[in-house]
């Protein structure tokens, strides 16, 4: 694909692991300017992002914040600013939870996933946007959903469906708010995405998670980034405040 990417600076949240490294890799291979932001791992994600460099030939630079801390947030901006001087593609793709039934959440708990996930990416956006307007520029912001957004999920997640349906409702209510500005803003469900967490898992639990989609199979980082790099393209002209499935058909109701 070419997607228009060339020259455009592009920032992605926990860019660095999982479904983000995939989004990373194909932003990469578009030949767009990264930003890229992760929270722990110095050395493993520096060495991820020295790759990212070597194997694509692009200006890919790590920046390790935590988007919960309203001062990381404009450092990242900052960061990206300094090093390309503008500002085109938020990808919010940090965030995660822990698994604890209702009685055993601490409030502690509740607020620090709320921090995490749905205050982070508010704030994120936000920046961006200020930012964009002030100048009058145009941009695309994609946020990592969940199936989870629109419905349940496993037993202990409380939080995670909470953060997961607020971040539904801030995307929505973003793309009204922003559209009219030349920010486009969607949202993306992954499915069953191979991830560092799965390296522990038996060949019958992977097999297990495979058989829930239709596809019989679990998503790749790579493939996943893919579609995310087209909501966030030019090309996509009409998706706009969209929850869209790329969950390799588990909402069918398999």
């Amino acid at each position: 694909m070419d997607l228009g990417f060339y020259g455009k600076t592009v920032i992605v949240t926990g860019g660095t692991k999982g479904i983000g490294s995939g989004i990373t890799e194909v932003f990469a291979e578009e030949g767009a300017n990264l930003i890229i932001d992760y929270r722990s791992d110095v050395e493993g994600s520096e060495s991820f992002i020295a790759g990212i460099r070597e194997k694509y030939h692009v200006d890919a630079y790590g920046i390790q914040a935590d988007v919960s801390k309203p001062e990381d947030v404009i450092r990242i901006f900052d960061f990206a600013e300094e090093k390309f001087g503008r500002l085109d593609v938020l990808i919010n793709n940090a965030g995660g939870g822990k698994t604890t039934m209702i009685c055993d959440i601490s409030l502690e708990e509740w607020k620090d996933a709320l921090d995490n996930n749905v205050t982070g990416m508010f704030m994120m956006c936000q920046e961006f946007a200020k930012r964009l307007i002030a100048k009058e520029k145009k941009g695309y912001i994609v946020n990592l959903l969940s199936k989870a957004s629109l419905t349940t999920t496993t037993k202990g997640r409380a939080c995670y469906v909470t953060n997961k349906a607020a971040e539904m409702g801030l995307t929505k209510q973003l793309a009204v708010d922003l559209s009219e500005k030349g920010i486009i803003v969607n949202g993306i469900m992954p499915g069953s995405v191979i991830n560092k967490m799965m390296a522990t898992w038996s060949k019958e639990e992977m097999e297990a998670r495979a058989q829930r989609s239709p596809i019989k199979r679990l998503g790749e980082p790579y493939e996943f980034g893919k579609m995310v790099a087209f909501l966030a393209s030019e090309q996509n002209t009409l998706s706009v405040g969209a929850p869209v499935d790329n969950t390799g058909g588990m909402m069918l109701g398999f």
